[in-house]
Protein backbone atom coordinates (compact mmCIF):
# COMPACT_ATOMS: atom_id res chain seq x y z
CA UNK A 1 0.00 0.00 0.00
CA UNK A 2 2.65 2.47 0.57
CA UNK A 3 4.22 1.16 -2.54
CA UNK A 4 0.90 2.77 -4.22
CA UNK A 5 0.66 5.99 -1.95
CA UNK A 6 4.18 7.23 -3.05
CA UNK A 7 3.41 6.25 -6.82
CA UNK A 8 0.63 9.51 -6.39
CA UNK A 9 2.89 11.13 -4.78
CA UNK A 10 5.61 11.01 -7.54
CA UNK A 11 2.48 11.86 -10.33
CA UNK A 12 1.24 14.51 -8.08
CA UNK A 13 5.21 16.45 -7.81
CA UNK A 14 5.76 15.55 -11.65
CA UNK A 15 2.44 16.62 -12.82
CA UNK A 16 2.20 20.46 -10.81
CA UNK A 17 5.76 20.81 -12.49
CA UNK A 18 3.97 20.16 -15.99
CA UNK A 19 0.98 21.72 -15.34
CA UNK A 20 1.27 24.21 -17.97
CA UNK A 21 2.67 22.28 -20.43
CA UNK A 22 -0.11 21.81 -23.62
CA UNK A 23 -0.01 18.82 -25.44
CA UNK A 24 -1.29 19.36 -29.04
CA UNK A 25 -1.60 15.07 -29.86
CA UNK A 26 -1.36 13.05 -26.84
CA UNK A 27 0.36 9.99 -27.01
CA UNK A 28 -1.74 6.74 -28.47
CA UNK A 29 -4.08 8.81 -30.13
CA UNK A 30 -4.98 8.46 -33.22
CA UNK A 31 -6.77 10.90 -35.55
CA UNK A 32 -9.40 9.68 -38.57
CA UNK A 33 -8.18 11.15 -41.84
CA UNK A 34 -5.43 13.40 -40.02
CA UNK A 35 -4.63 14.60 -43.15
CA UNK A 36 -8.10 16.42 -44.02
CA UNK A 37 -8.33 19.22 -41.47
CA UNK A 38 -12.20 19.75 -42.65
CA UNK A 39 -12.89 16.22 -41.55
CA UNK A 40 -14.85 16.48 -38.26
CA UNK A 41 -14.29 13.58 -35.60
CA UNK A 42 -17.67 12.25 -34.44
CA UNK A 43 -16.89 9.62 -32.16
CA UNK A 44 -14.42 8.73 -29.38
CA UNK A 45 -13.55 5.24 -28.47
CA UNK A 46 -10.93 4.28 -26.19
CA UNK A 47 -8.98 0.30 -27.01
CA UNK A 48 -7.32 -1.53 -23.91
CA UNK A 49 -5.10 -3.38 -25.59
CA UNK A 50 -2.84 -5.03 -23.00
CA UNK A 51 0.15 -6.63 -25.75
CA UNK A 52 -0.97 -6.02 -29.54
CA UNK A 53 0.85 -7.98 -32.32
CA UNK A 54 2.67 -6.51 -35.33
CA UNK A 55 -0.59 -6.73 -37.70
CA UNK A 56 -3.86 -6.14 -35.57
CA UNK A 57 -6.93 -7.35 -37.15
CA UNK A 58 -9.32 -5.22 -35.06
CA UNK A 59 -7.21 -2.52 -34.58
CA UNK A 60 -6.53 -2.61 -38.47
CA UNK A 61 -10.39 -2.35 -38.75
CA UNK A 62 -10.61 0.93 -36.25
CA UNK A 63 -8.24 2.75 -38.16
CA UNK A 64 -10.20 2.30 -41.23
CA UNK A 65 -13.22 3.52 -40.07
CA UNK A 66 -13.69 7.56 -40.96
CA UNK A 67 -14.61 10.14 -38.27
CA UNK A 68 -14.29 8.12 -35.40
CA UNK A 69 -10.85 8.88 -33.00
CA UNK A 70 -9.13 6.12 -31.08
CA UNK A 71 -6.71 6.07 -28.34
CA UNK A 72 -5.08 3.00 -26.98
CA UNK A 73 -4.11 2.35 -23.64
CA UNK A 74 -2.41 -0.85 -22.17
CA UNK A 75 -3.53 -1.40 -18.65
CA UNK A 76 -6.99 -1.41 -16.78
CA UNK A 77 -5.66 1.49 -14.35
CA UNK A 78 -4.74 3.86 -17.14
CA UNK A 79 -7.87 3.01 -19.16
CA UNK A 80 -10.03 4.29 -16.11
CA UNK A 81 -7.84 7.52 -15.38
CA UNK A 82 -8.09 8.22 -19.38
CA UNK A 83 -12.23 7.72 -18.94
CA UNK A 84 -12.31 9.55 -15.71
CA UNK A 85 -10.31 12.93 -17.25
CA UNK A 86 -12.11 12.40 -20.92
CA UNK A 87 -15.48 11.89 -22.88
CA UNK A 88 -15.48 8.93 -24.69
CA UNK A 89 -18.64 7.69 -26.85
CA UNK A 90 -17.49 3.61 -26.44
CA UNK A 91 -15.02 1.45 -24.69
CA UNK A 92 -13.00 -1.66 -26.22
CA UNK A 93 -11.48 -4.67 -24.31
CA UNK A 94 -9.25 -6.64 -26.51
CA UNK A 95 -7.27 -9.65 -25.34
CA UNK A 96 -7.44 -13.16 -24.63
CA UNK A 97 -11.04 -14.34 -23.42
CA UNK A 98 -10.64 -15.20 -19.49
CA UNK A 99 -8.42 -11.47 -18.60
CA UNK A 100 -10.63 -9.74 -21.47
CA UNK A 101 -13.87 -10.66 -20.07
CA UNK A 102 -12.75 -10.08 -16.59
CA UNK A 103 -11.11 -6.10 -17.39
CA UNK A 104 -14.59 -5.55 -19.35
CA UNK A 105 -16.60 -6.60 -16.05
CA UNK A 106 -14.21 -4.27 -13.79
CA UNK A 107 -14.81 -1.46 -16.04
CA UNK A 108 -18.65 -2.12 -16.15
CA UNK A 109 -18.55 -1.66 -11.96
CA UNK A 110 -16.77 2.13 -12.32
CA UNK A 111 -18.88 3.25 -15.27
CA UNK A 112 -22.42 2.12 -14.70
CA UNK A 113 -23.35 3.40 -18.57
CA UNK A 114 -20.77 3.31 -20.69
CA UNK A 115 -21.17 1.17 -23.76
CA UNK A 116 -18.26 -1.62 -24.01
CA UNK A 117 -17.42 -4.11 -26.42
CA UNK A 118 -15.53 -6.96 -25.41
CA UNK A 119 -13.23 -8.22 -28.35
CA UNK A 120 -12.03 -11.78 -27.31
CA UNK A 121 -10.17 -15.13 -29.03
CA UNK A 122 -12.30 -17.78 -28.61
CA UNK A 123 -15.83 -17.64 -27.00
CA UNK A 124 -16.57 -17.36 -23.22
CA UNK A 125 -17.96 -20.40 -21.30
CA UNK A 126 -22.23 -20.11 -20.65
CA UNK A 127 -22.16 -18.86 -17.33
CA UNK A 128 -19.19 -15.71 -18.52
CA UNK A 129 -21.45 -15.04 -21.27
CA UNK A 130 -24.71 -14.72 -18.97
CA UNK A 131 -23.05 -12.36 -16.45
CA UNK A 132 -21.81 -10.10 -19.25
CA UNK A 133 -24.82 -10.43 -21.13
CA UNK A 134 -26.57 -8.83 -17.51
CA UNK A 135 -23.72 -5.83 -17.79
CA UNK A 136 -24.69 -4.97 -20.94
CA UNK A 137 -21.31 -5.75 -22.54
CA UNK A 138 -21.32 -7.10 -26.35
CA UNK A 139 -19.10 -9.59 -26.74
CA UNK A 140 -17.22 -10.26 -30.14
CA UNK A 141 -14.98 -13.72 -30.84
CA UNK A 142 -12.33 -12.60 -33.27
CA UNK A 143 -11.42 -16.14 -35.01
CA UNK A 144 -13.60 -15.49 -37.61
CA UNK A 145 -13.33 -13.91 -41.13
CA UNK A 146 -12.48 -11.05 -41.45
CA UNK A 147 -15.78 -9.87 -43.53
CA UNK A 148 -17.67 -10.65 -40.16
CA UNK A 149 -15.54 -9.12 -37.57
CA UNK A 150 -15.32 -5.82 -39.45
CA UNK A 151 -19.30 -6.12 -39.59
CA UNK A 152 -19.19 -6.87 -35.84
CA UNK A 153 -17.15 -4.21 -35.06
CA UNK A 154 -18.69 -1.64 -37.62
CA UNK A 155 -22.37 -2.44 -35.46
CA UNK A 156 -20.75 -1.70 -32.31
CA UNK A 157 -19.49 1.64 -33.67
CA UNK A 158 -22.42 2.87 -35.57
CA UNK A 159 -24.49 2.58 -32.17
CA UNK A 160 -22.23 4.78 -30.70
CA UNK A 161 -22.84 7.39 -33.14
CA UNK A 162 -26.48 6.80 -32.41
CA UNK A 163 -26.07 7.43 -28.98
CA UNK A 164 -24.36 10.21 -29.09
CA UNK A 165 -27.11 11.95 -31.23
CA UNK A 166 -29.72 11.34 -28.73
CA UNK A 167 -30.79 13.84 -25.96
CA UNK A 168 -29.57 13.41 -22.55
CA UNK A 169 -31.08 14.53 -19.37
CA UNK A 170 -29.55 14.74 -16.25
CA UNK A 171 -25.94 13.19 -15.53
CA UNK A 172 -24.35 12.33 -18.48
CA UNK A 173 -23.75 8.72 -17.75
CA UNK A 174 -20.34 8.42 -18.44
CA UNK A 175 -19.69 10.98 -15.55
CA UNK A 176 -21.02 8.99 -12.91
CA UNK A 177 -18.60 7.01 -11.27
CA UNK A 178 -19.34 4.20 -9.14
CA UNK A 179 -16.49 2.28 -7.48
CA UNK A 180 -14.91 0.30 -5.03
CA UNK A 181 -12.37 1.12 -2.36
CA UNK A 182 -10.21 -1.93 -2.03
CA UNK A 183 -9.66 -1.51 -6.28
CA UNK A 184 -9.19 2.28 -5.79
CA UNK A 185 -8.35 3.82 -3.21
CA UNK A 186 -9.57 7.27 -2.04
CA UNK A 187 -6.49 9.44 -2.67
CA UNK A 188 -6.41 7.97 -6.10
CA UNK A 189 -9.88 8.49 -7.00
CA UNK A 190 -9.66 12.24 -5.84
CA UNK A 191 -6.40 12.69 -7.82
CA UNK A 192 -7.31 11.80 -10.90
CA UNK A 193 -10.75 14.14 -10.59
CA UNK A 194 -8.96 16.81 -9.38
CA UNK A 195 -6.52 16.28 -12.59
CA UNK A 196 -9.82 16.23 -14.47
CA UNK A 197 -10.92 19.49 -13.02
CA UNK A 198 -14.22 17.91 -11.88
CA UNK A 199 -16.81 19.56 -10.01
CA UNK A 200 -19.45 17.47 -8.26
CA UNK A 201 -19.71 15.37 -4.78
CA UNK A 202 -17.81 12.57 -3.68
CA UNK A 203 -20.05 10.13 -1.10
CA UNK A 204 -17.85 7.64 -0.07
CA UNK A 205 -19.72 4.75 1.90
CA UNK A 206 -17.91 2.30 4.68
CA UNK A 207 -18.03 0.48 7.91
CA UNK A 208 -17.37 3.67 9.58
CA UNK A 209 -20.11 5.55 8.27
CA UNK A 210 -20.46 7.81 4.81
CA UNK A 211 -18.58 11.07 3.85
CA UNK A 212 -18.88 13.64 1.94
CA UNK A 213 -16.28 15.45 -0.27
CA UNK A 214 -17.17 18.33 -2.70
CA UNK A 215 -15.07 19.63 -5.44
CA UNK A 216 -14.97 22.55 -7.52
CA UNK A 217 -13.42 22.78 -10.87
CA UNK A 218 -10.39 20.52 -9.69
CA UNK A 219 -10.00 21.85 -5.79
CA UNK A 220 -11.74 20.49 -2.68
CA UNK A 221 -13.77 22.86 -1.20
CA UNK A 222 -15.52 21.11 1.29
CA UNK A 223 -15.29 17.70 3.51
CA UNK A 224 -17.28 16.75 5.82
CA UNK A 225 -17.25 12.95 8.18
CA UNK A 226 -20.04 13.04 11.29
CA UNK A 227 -18.41 15.77 13.28
CA UNK A 228 -15.54 16.54 11.11
CA UNK A 229 -14.86 18.52 8.59
CA UNK A 230 -12.52 20.01 6.03
CA UNK A 231 -9.08 18.54 6.06
CA UNK A 232 -9.81 16.22 8.88
CA UNK A 233 -12.49 14.47 7.44
CA UNK A 234 -10.37 14.08 4.11
CA UNK A 235 -7.40 12.61 6.24
CA UNK A 236 -10.41 10.14 7.56
CA UNK A 237 -11.62 8.82 4.32
CA UNK A 238 -7.75 8.29 2.74
CA UNK A 239 -7.64 5.68 5.50
CA UNK A 240 -10.59 4.05 4.21
CA UNK A 241 -9.42 0.53 2.65
CA UNK A 242 -13.16 -0.98 2.39
CA UNK A 243 -16.60 0.10 1.31
CA UNK A 244 -17.84 2.26 -2.07
CA UNK A 245 -17.81 5.53 -3.74
CA UNK A 246 -19.92 7.51 -6.36
CA UNK A 247 -19.55 10.64 -7.69
CA UNK A 248 -22.65 13.43 -8.30
CA UNK A 249 -21.64 15.65 -10.91
CA UNK A 250 -22.46 19.56 -11.06
CA UNK A 251 -23.81 19.26 -6.85
CA UNK A 252 -21.75 22.29 -5.58
CA UNK A 253 -21.13 23.30 -2.14
CA UNK A 254 -21.76 26.56 -0.56
CA UNK A 255 -19.42 26.06 2.61
CA UNK A 256 -15.66 25.43 2.14
CA UNK A 257 -13.62 24.19 4.68
CA UNK A 258 -10.62 23.04 2.61
CA UNK A 259 -8.88 26.41 1.54
CA UNK A 260 -4.93 24.74 0.41
CA UNK A 261 -5.12 23.62 -3.15
CA UNK A 262 -5.29 19.99 -3.83
CA UNK A 263 -2.15 18.29 -5.08
CA UNK A 264 -0.44 20.00 -1.16
CA UNK A 265 -3.54 18.77 0.71
CA UNK A 266 -3.10 15.01 -0.87
CA UNK A 267 0.46 15.03 -0.42
CA UNK A 268 0.36 16.31 3.51
CA UNK A 269 -2.56 13.77 3.95
CA UNK A 270 -0.38 10.78 2.31
CA UNK A 271 2.85 11.69 4.26
CA UNK A 272 0.74 11.73 7.72
CA UNK A 273 -0.80 7.74 6.03
CA UNK A 274 2.52 6.82 5.84
CA UNK A 275 3.82 7.70 9.12
CA UNK A 276 0.97 5.79 10.55
CA UNK A 277 1.56 2.59 8.53
CA UNK A 278 4.81 3.09 9.52
CA UNK A 279 3.79 3.23 13.58
CA UNK A 280 1.23 -0.24 12.83
CA UNK A 281 4.44 -1.85 11.78
CA UNK A 282 6.25 -2.04 14.50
Amino acid sequence: MRLRLRHIRRHLLGWRGASNAKQANPPGRVLANSGDTSSIVETRVLILNADPVFQDRCLAIFDMMERLETRIVRTLSEAVTVLIEENFDGFVVEGETAIATGQATNARQHFPSLKILCLVSHRPDPDQLSLMDQQDIRVVTTNKNARRLQSDINFFVESLGEASMAPSEGIDPCHSLIGNLNQFSAPEILQMSCLSQRSGRFTFKSGRGNSEIYLQHGAVRHAVFGNLEGESAVAEVFRWRQGRFYFEEGIISQEQTVDRPWAHLLIDNLQKLDETLELVSF
